[in-house]
């Protein structure tokens, strides 16, 4: 759903990212994120480690 989203509105999906990442499961992160590019996809992997 979120990558979805994220077709429609990448910034708006950034900004629930930003928000979010850090509670939500790996596994719906990185489906939310498996479009972006990959400097992208690793910022907000690197959220989830924090």
């Amino acid at each position: 759903m979120l990558r979805e989203m994220g077709k429609r509105d990448k910034d708006l999906l950034m900004q629930f990212l930003e928000k979010y990442a850090t509670v939500m499961p790996r596994t719906m992160l990185r489906y939310s994120i498996e479009k972006f590019e990959e400097e992208e996809r690793q910022y907000y992997m690197g959220l989830k480690k924090n």
